[in-house]
C-alpha cells in the first residue's frame, strides 16, 4: 500500500505511519518477500533442470522401454509433488513477509500519537488506530468503523466558530476527490459529551488493486486551545480593568485644564490617555472577538453611510490629513454594524498614523459581482516587501525596530481580517515603500442588492 503526499508524490505507508523502528528495516533487508516474478523464475529454473537431466539419467538406468514408461509416470508425479512443495514454500515465504510487514506497519500506526482514519472510496472508515479511540472517547475501534457521514453526525464535527462542517468539505472527502488539503482546525463532541479540538489533514492513498483510499490525520490541539482561551480571558480582564483608572486620569486632567487653561502639559496628558484608551480598546475588542465565535449581531445598513460616519469621527484628531470618501451608490449589507465600523476605524487609524507628513487618505466604496469592496488608501510610508507576508499576523508590526515605528500593538489588521472573514468576506492590500498602501476588504451585498 502506498500513500500520496500533499505534493502529489507517493511513499510507502510505513513512511506515513511514522518512522518504523530501525530493527524493522534491518529485518526486511534480510528477509525480503519474493515477488511473483521471482517465484515464477525459480519454478521455471527447477523445471528446466529436472527435464534436462532426469530423462538422460532415466535412459541410462532403465533400458527396458516398458519399465521406462512406468518410471516416467512416477517421475512426473514426483516432479509435480516437488515443484508444488517448492511453490508452496515460496508463496508461504512471500505471504509471511507481507503479513509481517503489514503487522509492523499496523503496530507503528497504532502507536502514533495522532488519530488516523482510513477512508475508502465509498466514504466508509475501514481502519483506525488507538489514538482515534482515545481522542473521541469510544470503547473500541469498531465503534469508529462506520460511514464517514455517520461519523461526522455522531461526533458533531464543526468549525471553531460552531458552524457544522459540510460533508463535501471533510478533509477525507476532499482528498478522495483529488484536492490538496491544507490542515485546518475543527472541533467535535466526544462520546462523553465533552468538546475536543483538533487539526485535520488528509492525503490520498493507493490501496490494493489500485483502490483509492484517503488517510485523515487528527492532531489533538485541545490543550493549546484551552491555553489560548485562558490567555484571551486574562487579556480581556486586564484591558477592562485598565479602562477605569484611565478614565479617572483623563477626568482629573480635564478638570485641572479648566482651572489652568494655558498649561500644555495637561493637553499632552489627555492626548496620551486617549492613545492608551485606544490601545486598551483594541486589546479588549480583539480578545472578545476570539472568545465569542460567530458573526455577531446582524443589521442591514449602507456601507457608504458607515464610511462617512467613520471619517467624521476621525477628522477632528487629524488636521494634517485630508480625509476623502468616494461612494458612487449605496451599498447595503447585512452584517454586524459595530464590528464593520471597527474595521473602518482601524484602517483609517493605520493610514493616518503611517502618513506622518500628512496628505490625503482616500476611502472608496464599490460594488462588484454581488459584493461591496471598500478600499482605504494613503500616500505614506508603505510596507517593506520582506515584511508584507506577515502583515496580518497577530502582534506583528511592520515597522517595529525602525525609525518609522509609531507604536501600536499589532492587533488592528488581525482583528479586522477576522471580522471580515466571519462575514464571508476577504481582506487584501497593495503597498509600495515610500508611496503608501491601499487596504481592501469585501462583504457580500444584502440579498435584494445582490440580485
Amino acid at each position: 500500500m502506498r500513500i500520496g503526499t500533499q505534493a502529489g508524490g507517493e511513499r510507502p505507508l510505513a513512511s506515513l505511519a511514522g518512522r518504523a523502528p530501525a530493527q524493522v528495516s534491518r529485518w526486511w533487508r534480510g528477509r525480503t518477500a519474493w515477488s511473483p516474478g521471482r517465484i515464477v523464475a525459480a519454478y521455471a529454473l527447477v523445471s528446466l533442470l529436472w527435464i534436462a537431466f532426469s530423462d538422460a539419467v532415466l535412459v541410462r538406468l532403465v533400458p527396458d522401454p516398458a519399465l521406462r514408461a512406468r518410471a516416467q509416470t512416477v517421475k512426473g508425479a514426483f516432479f509435480v509433488v516437488v515443484t508444488s512443495a517448492l511453490l508452496l514454500e515460496l508463496i508461504r515465504r512471500g505471504d509471511l513477509g507481507l503479513r509481517t510487514l503489514g503487522a509492523e506497519v499496523r503496530a507503528t500506526v497504532d502507536s502514533m500519537a495522532d488519530a488516523v482514519l482510513l477512508v475508502d472510496e465509498e466514504g466508509r472508515i475501514v481502519e483506525t488506530n488507538r489514538a482515534a479511540v482515545e481522542l473521541l472517547g469510544v470503547a473500541s475501534k469498531e465503534d469508529l468503523l462506520v460511514p464517514l457521514r455517520d461519523w461526522g453526525r455522531r461526533f458533531d464535527l464543526r468549525y471553531l466558530d460552531g458552524s457544522p462542517v459540510p460533508y463535501d468539505r471533510y478533509a477525507a472527502v476532499r482528498a478522495l476527490a483529488g484536492e490538496r488539503i491544507k490542515a485546518y482546525d475543527a472541533m467535535a463532541r466526544r462520546a462523553d459529551g465533552s468538546e475536543v479540538y483538533f487539526s485535520v489533514s488528509a492525503a490520498p492513498v493507493k490501496g490494493a488493486g489500485h483502490r483509492l483510499l484517503a488517510v485523515a490525520v487528527l492532531r489533538d490541539v485541545t490543550a493549546a486551545r484551552r491555553l489560548d482561551e485562558m490567555r484571551e480571558e486574562f487579556l480581556a480582564t486586564a484591558a477592562h480593568e485598565f479602562k477605569t483608572p484611565l478614565a479617572v486620569v483623563k477626568a482629573y486632567a480635564q478638570l485641572m485644564q479648566k482651572r489652568a487653561p494655558g498649561d500644555p502639559g495637561l493637553t499632552v496628558i489627555q492626548r496620551q490617555v486617549d492613545r492608551l484608551n485606544r490601545l486598551v480598546q483594541h486589546l479588549l475588542d480583539t480578545s472578545r472577538l476570539r472568545l465569542q465565535p460567530g458573526e455577531g449581531r446582524r443589521d442591514t445598513f449602507d456601507v457608504s453611510s458607515l464610511v462617512a460616519e467613520a471619517i467624521e469621527e476621525a477628522r477632528p484628531s487629524t488636521p494634517g490629513h485630508a480625509l476623502e470618501a468616494e461612494a458612487p451608490a449605496p451599498a447595503v449589507v447585512h452584517a454586524d454594524r459595530e464590528r464593520i465600523l471597527r474595521v473602518l476605524t482601524s484602517l483609517l487609524d493605520n493610514a493616518i498614523r503611517f502618513s506622518p507628513a500628512g496628505g490625503p487618505v482616500q476611502v472608496r466604496v464599490e460594488t462588484h459581482e454581488g459584493e461591496v469592496v471598500v478600499s482605504v488608501a494613503d500616500h505614506g510610508l508603505g510596507i517593506p516587501p520582506e515584511r508584507q507576508p506577515r502583515i496580518f499576523e497577530r502582534y506583528y508590526r511592520a515597522h517595529a525596530g525602525t525609525d518609522q515605528d509609531y507604536g501600536g500593538l499589532g492587533l488592528g489588521l488581525d482583528m479586522s481580517r477576522e471580522i471580515v472573514t466571519r462575514h464571508g468576506g476577504r481582506m487584501w492590500f497593495e503597498s509600495v515603500p515610500g508611496q503608501g498602501s491601499t487596504f481592501h476588504f469585501s462583504l457580500p451585498l444584502a440579498a435584494q442588492e445582490a440580485s
